[in-house]
């Protein structure tokens, strides 16, 4: 006699996991912030109602017609977790409306119990108001009371005024829930935006501790070095030749001017603090590019820049992360190959953001694909939950950005999961 074997746990467990991840991709997908066994549970309380409605007609063995409500119900999570598809919302609503319709229009029989397909009625109120607001769950709230008015004019229903209460009752669950939601959804906005003051906080109280401590000790130093060189002034070669005192003073002047190189690089950094309380100043996001790229124009650098879509509409994170590719990816071309032209590419659209940059590569550079930028630049990317591709490609150097974009509250914003990188890309 053969062992019957059964699933290991681990199995079960990462069967568990990949259908819990699917599930939270598709409510991402749709920009909602409920836990995964949300429409787990919606699901299994419609397959519930109809399961027992059937059974007070008797027609769950041998199948009748009305078990077609079945399959009405349950093809939403089939599609999903079989095709990896989602139907749309309008699709999922009409499908339970048209199943309670098909058992209410086949009635139970004479002295049976209280029947349950009205409340997939308020089931399915519940799930569009928490879903897809208050407007429409209104209009299927009206739609469900029209139908139970309709069966019990028709056909015939026991218990309408209960089944009428039912409704009311289920658009309130789904109110609570939709609350709750935007409440989190709130509550993760006030989060995020205390984490960028604290950051913002954090670099000027750096800033400070730059100009107080190190403009200060090499301020001293140029003046020690200032000094140094005017001592040496005041000396004469034993030997009559000037050369050495000249080679010290020059090697001097030297540490001079790079120090006083720094302290205008540290001035700089720290010119926007005010001496009271700083100042906050907005971070950089998608439409400051068109500004950055006529900065690097005016220090010099040729570039042929074009921009489409709307660029305001990104949200800060994610136009904040395209502005940093985008001044990396300039800056690298500045510093590897000035006299080139550099090509910049920007288009926003309801479903992607992308961001090119090439340029000629000179004969002398070999291309890698390594170092601190680029490393920073596929970290930008992950965070975003983009796709970058930076690589040679027929002798230029190709920088390619896609950010996928969902919209919320009006703004488009990146999935931030985790990030695909590729090699050669087509221009």
């Amino acid at each position: 006699m053969r062992p019957v074997l059964s699933p290991s746990p681990d199995a079960a467990a990462a069967d568990v996991g990949w259908l819990r991840a699917r599930i939270e991709a598709h409510i991402e997908e749709h920009g909602l912030a409920y836990p995964w066994w949300i429409p787990v549970v919606a699901i299994l309380g419609q397959v519930g109602a109809v399961g027992i409605a059937l059974s007070l007609r008797d027609a769950l063995w041998p199948l009748q017609p009305e078990a077609a409500a079945f399959l009405l119900v349950l093809m939403p999570g089939v599609w999903m977790v079989g095709f990896n598809r989602h139907l749309s919302h309008t699709f999922e609503t009409l499908a339970g409306l048209a199943a309670a319709v098909l058992l209410l229009w086949n009635p139970v029989g004479p002295g049976a119990a209280l029947d349950v397909a009205p409340a997939l009625l308020a089931l399915v109120t519940a799930e569009v108001v928490a879903r897809d607001g208050v407007r429409n769950g209104l209009v299927v709230g009206v739609i469900s009371l029209a139908i139970i008015t309709g069966a019990d004019l028709g056909p015939g229903l026991e218990g309408t005024p209960v089944h009428l209460v039912d409704i009311p009752l289920g658009f309130v669950v789904g109110y609570m829930m939709l609350w709750q939601m935007r409440a989190l959804a709130a509550e993760r906005a006030a989060r995020e935006g205390e984490h960028v003051r604290a950051t913002l906080a954090e670099r000027e109280r750096i800033a400070r501790e730059i100009h107080d401590l190190v403009a200060h000790s090499l301020s001293v130093t140029l003046l020690q070095i200032t000094g140094a060189r005017h001592a040496l002034r005041d000396l004469e070669e034993p030997t009559g030749e000037p050369s050495v005192l000249a080679e010290v003073d020059d090697a001097l002047a030297d540490a001079e001017r790079v120090g006083r190189q720094a302290m205008a690089d540290i001035r700089q950094t720290v010119s926007t603090l005010a001496e009271g309380p700083a100042e906050v100043r907005a971070l950089p996001t998608g439409t400051d590019i068109a500004g950055l790229v006529a900065q690097m124009e005016r220090a010099g650098l040729a570039i042929d820049y074009s921009e489409a879509g709307e660029p305001k509409r990104l949200a800060q994170a994610t136009g904040l992360g395209l502005y940093r590719i985008a001044q990396e990816s300039l800056a690298n071309i500045a510093k590897h190959a000035p006299g080139s032209t550099a090509q910049v590419r920007f288009e926003v659209t309801s479903r992607q953001a992308r961001l090119v940059v090439r340029n000629a590569l000179p004969a002398d550079v070999t291309a890698d694909g390594t170092g601190s930028g680029l490393a920073g630049m596929s970290a930008r990317a992950e965070q975003l939950g983009a796709t970058l591709a930076v690589a040679p490609v027929d002798g230029y150097w190709l920088v390619d950005l896609t950010v996928p974009l969902r919209e919320r509250n009006g703004l488009l914003s990146c999935p931030l999961r985790t990030a695909h990188r590729h090699g050669k890309l087509a221009w």
